[in-house]
């Protein structure tokens, strides 16, 4: 599971970004859910790979009501000027377990130093004949809490976001969708996709009033089915990860902003090493 974690972390980089000198943190990070009170997150061993990252992992069954489904565990990885909210659901001590059992719908939320993140998850497990994928919908929004550079006021904008992973549907994307066909579909040849993976993705970005830069923010999930292409079969989820990046810099080309395909790359070899058992848990 550790394991899982830290690649999915990874595929969620959106770039390396240095520390914004003279910033004063807060007090503490905080997880909770909507209309009770946050529980200190306490931060968890630094990273090599995340140098200049404050890092807390999490399970969000330590803080929901018990459930059927399999909640997600997660990671949260900040610095002034990036956050990277990684999410899995779907694995065991044993192994896989299915992800979708009930209908469902939580939310919680994360306050950090530096960023705070609020997501609302919705699961909807297929069912009948008309409704026959897993669906996980996850929507929230994102806010910097510091103005690192000059002119800037804190917090900045709360940046949305909204995305479907659709069992029934290879990449589910948002109809308003800023990104250009050519880099949306150069991402997808390069992600060099198992069979059976599904994605759905999202990628917002406002101006953090009133300085140069851009919020930006990117939100993704992945998940594999078991029988691509077989239409007596369901489209059942065998396990979901993805999650929500942050990053504060100048506005970016939409195509560099996707950067899904590092992305996708990252999710794709996480299901090509559960289906081949390498990936502890």
């Amino acid at each position: 599971m550790k394991t899982m974690i830290r690649i999915a972390i990874g595929a969620l980089l959106i770039g390396t970004v240095c520390l914004a000198a003279g910033t004063t943190p807060a007090s503490a990070t905080v997880i909770g859910i909507p209309g009770n009170a946050p529980t200190n997150l306490p931060a968890g061993p630094a990273d090599p790979n995340l140098a200049g990252y404050n890092l807390y992992p999490f399970m969000l069954s330590g803080f929901l009501p018990p459930s059927a489904n399999p909640l997600p565990t997660g990671l949260f990885a900040e610095s002034p000027l990036q956050f990277n909210l990684a999410l899995q659901a779907g694995f065991g001590a044993g192994g896989k377990v299915d992800p979708l059992v009930v209908p469902q719908t939580f939310n919680f939320f994360i306050i950090g130093d530096f960023w705070s993140v609020q997501a609302q998850l919705e699961y909807k497990p297929k069912s009948t004949f008309l409704f026959p994928s897993d669906i996980v919908t996850m929507t929230g929004d994102a806010v910097h809490r510091i103005a690192p550079h000059a002119g800037e006021f804190a917090p900045g904008p709360a940046v949305p976001f909204n995305v479907v992973l659709n069992a029934g549907s290879v990449v589910t994307l948002p109809p308003d969708l800023d990104v250009p066909g050519a880099a949306l579909q150069k991402a997808i040849q390069d992600a060099k996709l198992p069979a059976g993976a599904r994605f759905g993705l999202d990628v917002r970005s406002v101006n953090h009033a009133l300085g140069p830069d851009d919020d930006t923010v990117f939100a993704i999930l992945a998940g594999q089915i078991a029988s691509p292409g077989n239409p007596f079969v369901g489209n059942e989820l065998e396990f979901w990860v993805g999650g929500v990046a942050g990053l504060h810099s100048p506005t970016p080309e939409p195509g560099v902003v996707l950067l899904w395909g590092t992305t996708a790359l990252g999710l794709g070899v996480v299901a090509r090493r559960r289906r081949r058992g390498t990936v502890s848990a």
